[in-house]
């Protein structure tokens, strides 16, 4: 593939055999794929990793399941 970017750092890939060439537009830069794949990593969200529950977080759903349970019961 030919890999281009746009003036907005948006990538546009076309076939190497030149039959997509028409569609490339005046204003696209070709890249490397090394450039297209700094582009993406720069794209792609940052990873948040969600914090673990502490012991009294998880004891309390604990006992809102418990007092659901018991409530399915007493019906």
């Amino acid at each position: 593939m030919k890999t281009y970017k746009d003036t907005n750092n948006n990538l546009w890939a076309y076939e190497l055999d030149g039959s997509q060439d028409h569609l490339i537009s005046a204003d696209f830069i070709q890249i490397t794929e090394d450039e297209a794949n700094a582009i993406r990593a720069e794209q792609q969200p940052p990873i948040v990793e969600t914090p673990k529950p502490t012991k009294n977080e998880l004891l309390a759903e604990l006992e809102l399941l418990t007092a659901k349970i018991n409530a399915l019961g007493a019906a």
